[in-house]
Protein backbone atom coordinates (compact mmCIF):
# COMPACT_ATOMS: atom_id res chain seq x y z
CA UNK A 1 0.00 0.00 0.00
CA UNK A 2 2.79 2.36 0.94
CA UNK A 3 4.62 1.63 -2.33
CA UNK A 4 1.43 2.40 -4.30
CA UNK A 5 1.12 5.75 -2.52
CA UNK A 6 4.72 6.61 -3.30
CA UNK A 7 4.24 5.67 -6.97
CA UNK A 8 1.02 7.72 -7.09
CA UNK A 9 2.70 10.82 -5.69
CA UNK A 10 5.64 10.39 -8.04
CA UNK A 11 3.22 10.30 -11.00
CA UNK A 12 1.45 13.42 -9.75
CA UNK A 13 4.78 15.21 -9.27
CA UNK A 14 5.98 14.28 -12.76
CA UNK A 15 2.70 15.51 -14.26
CA UNK A 16 2.91 18.82 -12.42
CA UNK A 17 6.52 19.34 -13.47
CA UNK A 18 5.68 18.57 -17.11
CA UNK A 19 2.59 20.76 -17.00
CA UNK A 20 4.54 23.65 -15.50
CA UNK A 21 7.31 23.22 -18.08
CA UNK A 22 4.83 23.26 -20.98
CA UNK A 23 3.13 26.35 -19.57
CA UNK A 24 6.43 28.18 -19.25
CA UNK A 25 7.46 27.20 -22.77
CA UNK A 26 4.17 28.29 -24.34
CA UNK A 27 4.23 31.68 -22.63
CA UNK A 28 6.80 32.91 -25.12
CA UNK A 29 4.97 31.40 -28.11
CA UNK A 30 2.63 33.42 -30.30
CA UNK A 31 -1.01 33.02 -29.29
CA UNK A 32 -2.29 30.11 -31.38
CA UNK A 33 -5.80 29.33 -32.60
CA UNK A 34 -7.42 26.74 -34.86
CA UNK A 35 -10.38 29.05 -35.54
CA UNK A 36 -8.96 29.82 -39.00
CA UNK A 37 -5.82 28.81 -40.91
CA UNK A 38 -2.90 29.95 -38.67
CA UNK A 39 -0.86 32.42 -40.73
CA UNK A 40 2.64 33.80 -40.24
CA UNK A 41 4.52 36.47 -42.20
CA UNK A 42 8.17 36.42 -43.28
CA UNK A 43 9.58 39.18 -45.47
CA UNK A 44 11.87 42.15 -45.84
CA UNK A 45 10.56 45.41 -47.27
CA UNK A 46 12.30 48.27 -48.99
CA UNK A 47 11.61 51.19 -46.70
CA UNK A 48 9.27 51.14 -43.73
CA UNK A 49 5.78 49.70 -43.47
CA UNK A 50 2.93 52.13 -43.99
CA UNK A 51 0.40 52.49 -41.20
CA UNK A 52 -2.19 50.53 -43.20
CA UNK A 53 0.32 47.72 -43.90
CA UNK A 54 1.25 47.52 -40.22
CA UNK A 55 -2.43 47.44 -39.19
CA UNK A 56 -3.13 44.67 -41.70
CA UNK A 57 -0.25 42.51 -40.45
CA UNK A 58 -1.02 42.94 -36.76
CA UNK A 59 -4.71 42.16 -37.28
CA UNK A 60 -4.04 39.01 -39.33
CA UNK A 61 -1.19 37.28 -37.46
CA UNK A 62 0.69 37.10 -34.17
CA UNK A 63 3.96 35.89 -35.73
CA UNK A 64 6.36 37.60 -38.15
CA UNK A 65 10.01 37.25 -39.20
CA UNK A 66 11.62 40.41 -40.60
CA UNK A 67 14.29 39.57 -43.17
CA UNK A 68 17.76 40.89 -43.99
CA UNK A 69 17.71 44.28 -45.67
CA UNK A 70 14.38 45.21 -44.13
CA UNK A 71 13.87 48.97 -43.94
CA UNK A 72 16.72 49.92 -46.27
CA UNK A 73 17.48 52.50 -47.58
CA UNK A 74 15.25 54.53 -45.27
CA UNK A 75 17.29 53.17 -42.38
CA UNK A 76 21.06 52.77 -42.60
CA UNK A 77 21.13 49.10 -41.66
CA UNK A 78 18.96 46.02 -41.12
CA UNK A 79 19.22 46.22 -37.34
CA UNK A 80 17.57 49.66 -37.26
CA UNK A 81 15.00 48.75 -39.90
CA UNK A 82 13.83 45.70 -37.96
CA UNK A 83 13.85 47.49 -34.61
CA UNK A 84 11.76 50.42 -35.83
CA UNK A 85 9.24 48.10 -37.50
CA UNK A 86 9.05 45.89 -34.40
CA UNK A 87 8.17 48.91 -32.27
CA UNK A 88 5.52 49.96 -34.78
CA UNK A 89 3.93 46.51 -34.91
CA UNK A 90 3.95 46.02 -31.15
CA UNK A 91 2.30 49.39 -30.59
CA UNK A 92 -0.63 48.09 -32.63
CA UNK A 93 -0.57 44.53 -31.27
CA UNK A 94 1.47 44.00 -28.07
CA UNK A 95 1.01 40.23 -28.43
CA UNK A 96 2.68 39.90 -31.83
CA UNK A 97 6.00 38.04 -31.82
CA UNK A 98 8.56 39.78 -34.05
CA UNK A 99 11.63 37.74 -34.97
CA UNK A 100 15.01 39.22 -35.94
CA UNK A 101 16.55 37.54 -39.01
CA UNK A 102 20.26 36.92 -38.41
CA UNK A 103 21.91 34.43 -40.74
CA UNK A 104 24.00 31.87 -38.87
CA UNK A 105 26.45 31.27 -41.72
CA UNK A 106 26.45 34.00 -44.38
CA UNK A 107 27.89 37.51 -44.08
CA UNK A 108 25.34 39.95 -45.50
CA UNK A 109 26.69 43.50 -45.81
CA UNK A 110 23.37 45.24 -45.05
CA UNK A 111 23.95 44.77 -41.30
CA UNK A 112 25.88 47.18 -39.12
CA UNK A 113 27.51 44.09 -37.56
CA UNK A 114 29.05 43.35 -40.97
CA UNK A 115 31.51 46.20 -40.42
CA UNK A 116 33.04 44.33 -37.50
CA UNK A 117 33.24 41.06 -39.44
CA UNK A 118 34.79 42.91 -42.38
CA UNK A 119 37.73 43.91 -40.18
CA UNK A 120 38.47 40.35 -39.03
CA UNK A 121 39.66 38.31 -42.02
CA UNK A 122 40.77 35.58 -39.61
CA UNK A 123 37.05 34.91 -39.05
CA UNK A 124 36.35 34.25 -42.74
CA UNK A 125 35.87 30.60 -43.58
CA UNK A 126 38.47 29.06 -45.90
CA UNK A 127 38.49 25.92 -48.01
CA UNK A 128 41.07 23.19 -47.55
CA UNK A 129 42.99 24.88 -50.41
CA UNK A 130 43.30 28.04 -48.29
CA UNK A 131 40.91 30.03 -50.49
CA UNK A 132 38.05 32.02 -49.00
CA UNK A 133 34.79 30.08 -49.12
CA UNK A 134 32.31 32.35 -50.91
CA UNK A 135 28.68 31.71 -51.78
CA UNK A 136 27.94 32.77 -55.36
CA UNK A 137 31.49 34.09 -55.52
CA UNK A 138 30.88 37.09 -53.24
CA UNK A 139 29.19 36.24 -49.92
CA UNK A 140 31.60 35.23 -47.17
CA UNK A 141 30.80 32.40 -44.81
CA UNK A 142 31.37 32.36 -41.05
CA UNK A 143 33.92 29.97 -39.59
CA UNK A 144 31.68 28.70 -36.82
CA UNK A 145 34.49 26.60 -35.38
CA UNK A 146 36.07 29.88 -34.22
CA UNK A 147 34.77 30.89 -30.75
CA UNK A 148 35.42 34.57 -31.56
CA UNK A 149 33.05 34.40 -34.52
CA UNK A 150 30.33 32.91 -32.35
CA UNK A 151 30.91 35.50 -29.63
CA UNK A 152 30.52 38.35 -32.15
CA UNK A 153 27.41 36.74 -33.65
CA UNK A 154 25.78 36.24 -30.26
CA UNK A 155 26.62 39.75 -29.04
CA UNK A 156 24.82 41.11 -32.12
CA UNK A 157 21.75 38.98 -31.37
CA UNK A 158 21.78 40.00 -27.70
CA UNK A 159 22.00 43.69 -28.55
CA UNK A 160 19.06 43.57 -30.96
CA UNK A 161 16.80 41.25 -28.97
CA UNK A 162 17.50 41.87 -25.28
CA UNK A 163 18.02 45.63 -25.70
CA UNK A 164 15.41 46.04 -28.42
CA UNK A 165 11.83 45.17 -29.26
CA UNK A 166 12.14 41.80 -30.98
CA UNK A 167 11.18 38.48 -29.41
CA UNK A 168 13.79 36.12 -30.80
CA UNK A 169 16.17 35.26 -33.59
CA UNK A 170 15.77 33.48 -36.93
CA UNK A 171 18.94 31.44 -37.48
CA UNK A 172 19.15 30.71 -41.20
CA UNK A 173 21.26 28.37 -43.35
CA UNK A 174 21.57 25.33 -41.06
CA UNK A 175 21.03 23.09 -44.07
CA UNK A 176 23.88 24.79 -45.92
CA UNK A 177 26.18 24.31 -42.93
CA UNK A 178 25.28 20.63 -42.53
CA UNK A 179 25.54 19.66 -46.20
CA UNK A 180 27.88 16.70 -46.69
CA UNK A 181 29.07 18.33 -49.92
CA UNK A 182 31.12 20.65 -47.71
CA UNK A 183 33.45 17.79 -46.77
CA UNK A 184 35.13 18.00 -50.19
CA UNK A 185 35.38 21.76 -49.80
CA UNK A 186 36.65 21.98 -46.23
CA UNK A 187 38.03 18.52 -45.47
CA UNK A 188 36.59 16.12 -42.90
CA UNK A 189 38.32 17.63 -39.86
CA UNK A 190 37.15 21.17 -40.59
CA UNK A 191 33.67 19.93 -41.50
CA UNK A 192 33.35 18.17 -38.13
CA UNK A 193 34.64 21.25 -36.31
CA UNK A 194 32.07 23.48 -37.99
CA UNK A 195 29.21 21.07 -37.20
CA UNK A 196 30.24 21.20 -33.56
CA UNK A 197 30.56 24.98 -33.83
CA UNK A 198 26.96 25.22 -35.04
CA UNK A 199 25.73 23.17 -32.08
CA UNK A 200 27.79 25.37 -29.77
CA UNK A 201 26.34 28.50 -31.39
CA UNK A 202 22.79 27.34 -30.70
CA UNK A 203 23.56 26.45 -27.09
CA UNK A 204 25.49 29.67 -26.48
CA UNK A 205 22.70 31.72 -28.06
CA UNK A 206 20.15 30.13 -25.74
CA UNK A 207 22.32 30.93 -22.74
CA UNK A 208 22.76 34.52 -23.91
CA UNK A 209 19.10 35.18 -24.75
CA UNK A 210 17.58 33.28 -21.85
CA UNK A 211 14.62 30.94 -21.84
CA UNK A 212 11.89 33.46 -22.65
CA UNK A 213 13.10 34.40 -26.16
CA UNK A 214 12.41 32.38 -29.31
CA UNK A 215 15.07 30.62 -31.37
CA UNK A 216 13.78 29.78 -34.84
CA UNK A 217 15.92 27.90 -37.33
CA UNK A 218 15.80 26.86 -40.97
CA UNK A 219 15.11 24.05 -41.19
CA UNK A 220 13.38 20.89 -42.37
CA UNK A 221 14.00 19.89 -45.98
CA UNK A 222 13.53 16.56 -47.71
CA UNK A 223 15.30 15.89 -50.97
CA UNK A 224 15.97 12.51 -52.65
CA UNK A 225 18.19 10.35 -50.45
CA UNK A 226 18.66 13.14 -47.93
CA UNK A 227 15.89 13.77 -45.41
CA UNK A 228 16.65 16.65 -43.06
CA UNK A 229 14.18 16.66 -40.18
CA UNK A 230 14.10 18.55 -36.91
CA UNK A 231 17.80 17.84 -36.48
CA UNK A 232 18.51 20.61 -33.97
CA UNK A 233 15.86 20.14 -31.27
CA UNK A 234 18.08 21.14 -28.36
CA UNK A 235 17.68 24.77 -27.28
CA UNK A 236 15.47 25.72 -30.25
CA UNK A 237 11.76 26.56 -30.24
CA UNK A 238 10.77 26.63 -33.89
CA UNK A 239 11.75 25.13 -37.22
CA UNK A 240 10.93 26.15 -40.79
CA UNK A 241 10.03 24.07 -43.84
CA UNK A 242 11.17 26.43 -46.56
CA UNK A 243 10.95 24.62 -49.90
CA UNK A 244 7.79 22.53 -49.81
CA UNK A 245 6.99 21.30 -53.31
CA UNK A 246 9.69 23.27 -55.13
CA UNK A 247 13.28 22.91 -56.29
CA UNK A 248 14.72 19.54 -55.23
CA UNK A 249 11.89 18.96 -52.74
CA UNK A 250 9.13 18.55 -55.34
CA UNK A 251 8.92 14.74 -55.57
CA UNK A 252 6.04 12.90 -53.90
CA UNK A 253 8.54 11.19 -51.60
CA UNK A 254 10.09 14.48 -50.51
CA UNK A 255 6.75 16.17 -49.94
CA UNK A 256 5.45 13.28 -47.84
CA UNK A 257 8.61 13.33 -45.73
CA UNK A 258 8.32 17.10 -45.22
CA UNK A 259 4.72 16.78 -44.03
CA UNK A 260 5.57 13.86 -41.74
CA UNK A 261 8.52 15.78 -40.30
CA UNK A 262 6.22 18.74 -39.64
CA UNK A 263 3.81 16.45 -37.83
CA UNK A 264 6.62 14.86 -35.82
CA UNK A 265 8.25 18.16 -34.84
CA UNK A 266 4.88 19.68 -33.95
CA UNK A 267 4.07 16.80 -31.62
CA UNK A 268 7.24 17.53 -29.64
CA UNK A 269 5.89 21.03 -28.94
CA UNK A 270 7.91 22.86 -31.59
CA UNK A 271 6.54 25.76 -33.58
CA UNK A 272 6.66 24.74 -37.26
CA UNK A 273 6.58 27.33 -40.06
CA UNK A 274 5.51 25.82 -43.38
CA UNK A 275 6.22 27.91 -46.49
CA UNK A 276 3.99 27.06 -49.44
CA UNK A 277 4.48 28.25 -53.01
CA UNK A 278 2.14 28.80 -55.98
CA UNK A 279 2.99 25.53 -57.80
CA UNK A 280 6.70 25.89 -58.65
CA UNK A 281 6.55 29.61 -59.34
CA UNK A 282 9.17 31.54 -57.34
CA UNK A 283 11.00 34.85 -57.47
CA UNK A 284 13.77 33.00 -59.35
CA UNK A 285 11.48 32.30 -62.34
CA UNK A 286 12.18 35.15 -64.78
CA UNK A 287 9.07 34.51 -66.89
CA UNK A 288 6.86 34.50 -63.81
CA UNK A 289 8.48 37.63 -62.41
CA UNK A 290 8.00 39.42 -65.74
CA UNK A 291 4.22 39.13 -65.30
CA UNK A 292 2.17 41.91 -63.78
CA UNK A 293 1.34 41.82 -60.07
CA UNK A 294 -2.27 41.12 -60.97
CA UNK A 295 -1.22 38.07 -63.02
CA UNK A 296 1.01 36.79 -60.22
CA UNK A 297 -1.81 37.15 -57.74
CA UNK A 298 -4.19 35.29 -60.06
CA UNK A 299 -1.71 32.40 -60.44
CA UNK A 300 -1.22 32.29 -56.67
CA UNK A 301 -4.95 32.21 -56.04
CA UNK A 302 -5.40 29.37 -58.53
CA UNK A 303 -2.64 27.28 -56.95
CA UNK A 304 -3.21 27.69 -53.21
CA UNK A 305 -5.28 24.55 -52.55
CA UNK A 306 -2.49 21.98 -52.87
CA UNK A 307 0.08 23.61 -50.54
CA UNK A 308 -2.59 24.68 -48.06
CA UNK A 309 -4.17 21.22 -47.92
CA UNK A 310 -0.69 19.67 -47.55
CA UNK A 311 0.02 21.98 -44.62
CA UNK A 312 -3.30 21.19 -42.94
CA UNK A 313 -2.72 17.45 -43.40
CA UNK A 314 0.23 17.49 -41.00
CA UNK A 315 -0.21 20.71 -39.00
CA UNK A 316 -0.10 20.51 -35.21
CA UNK A 317 -0.73 23.12 -32.55
CA UNK A 318 1.72 26.01 -33.12
CA UNK A 319 2.09 25.28 -36.85
CA UNK A 320 1.89 28.27 -39.20
CA UNK A 321 1.35 28.65 -42.94
CA UNK A 322 3.11 31.16 -45.22
CA UNK A 323 2.14 31.48 -48.88
CA UNK A 324 3.83 33.72 -51.46
CA UNK A 325 6.52 33.56 -54.14
CA UNK A 326 9.56 34.96 -52.36
CA UNK A 327 11.03 36.77 -49.37
CA UNK A 328 10.48 40.42 -50.18
CA UNK A 329 7.33 42.37 -49.41
CA UNK A 330 6.66 42.77 -53.15
CA UNK A 331 6.60 38.96 -53.59
CA UNK A 332 3.03 38.71 -52.36
CA UNK A 333 4.06 38.77 -48.70
CA UNK A 334 0.71 40.04 -47.43
CA UNK A 335 -1.62 38.78 -50.15
CA UNK A 336 -4.75 37.43 -48.52
CA UNK A 337 -6.93 34.58 -49.78
CA UNK A 338 -10.58 33.61 -49.12
CA UNK A 339 -9.43 30.30 -47.60
CA UNK A 340 -7.74 32.23 -44.77
CA UNK A 341 -11.07 33.65 -43.61
CA UNK A 342 -13.04 30.40 -43.56
CA UNK A 343 -13.75 28.71 -40.19
CA UNK A 344 -11.39 25.76 -39.68
CA UNK A 345 -11.76 24.39 -36.16
CA UNK A 346 -9.63 21.87 -34.32
CA UNK A 347 -8.35 18.71 -36.06
CA UNK A 348 -10.48 15.66 -35.28
CA UNK A 349 -7.68 13.16 -35.88
CA UNK A 350 -4.14 12.86 -37.21
CA UNK A 351 -3.32 12.67 -40.88
CA UNK A 352 -4.23 9.37 -42.57
CA UNK A 353 -1.83 8.14 -45.25
CA UNK A 354 -2.96 5.77 -47.98
CA UNK A 355 -0.19 5.41 -50.55
CA UNK A 356 0.38 8.97 -51.75
CA UNK A 357 -3.04 10.20 -50.67
CA UNK A 358 -3.54 12.06 -47.40
CA UNK A 359 -6.79 12.78 -45.60
CA UNK A 360 -7.72 14.61 -42.42
CA UNK A 361 -10.83 16.10 -40.88
CA UNK A 362 -11.18 19.33 -38.94
CA UNK A 363 -14.30 20.59 -37.21
CA UNK A 364 -15.21 22.68 -40.25
CA UNK A 365 -13.09 21.28 -43.09
CA UNK A 366 -12.08 17.97 -44.66
CA UNK A 367 -8.72 17.62 -46.41
CA UNK A 368 -7.76 15.37 -49.32
CA UNK A 369 -4.33 15.49 -50.99
CA UNK A 370 -2.74 13.39 -53.73
CA UNK A 371 1.01 13.96 -53.62
CA UNK A 372 1.58 11.99 -56.81
CA UNK A 373 -0.71 14.08 -59.01
CA UNK A 374 -0.48 17.25 -56.87
CA UNK A 375 -4.26 17.43 -56.73
CA UNK A 376 -6.04 18.49 -53.55
CA UNK A 377 -9.43 19.39 -52.20
CA UNK A 378 -10.59 21.20 -49.10
CA UNK A 379 -14.25 20.71 -48.29
CA UNK A 380 -15.18 23.71 -46.16
CA UNK A 381 -18.22 23.16 -43.95
CA UNK A 382 -20.38 25.88 -42.47
CA UNK A 383 -20.26 25.87 -38.64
Amino acid sequence: MQNRSIIYYIHVLVFLICYQSIGQTNKKYPKFSWDKVPIAFHFGKKGSLTNSEAKFITSHSNFIVLEKGHGLPQYKNTETGIEETAKKLKKLNPNIKVIFYWNAFLDYPMYEAHNVYENHPEWWLKTKDDAYDLKNGNIRRYDLSNPEVRKWWIETAKKEILNGSTDGVFMDAFIQVASKANIKLWGQEKYDAIQQGLKDLIKETRTALGSDKLIVYNGIRSIPNNNTGNNFPDHTDAVMIEHFGILKSNSKESMLQDIQEMEKAGKTGKIVVFKGWPAEYTWMDKDFMAKSLKEKQKISKENITFPLASFLAGAQENSYFIYNWGYRFKHGATNWYPEFDKPLGKPLHDMKVNGWQLTRDFEHASIWVDLETKDAKIDWKQP
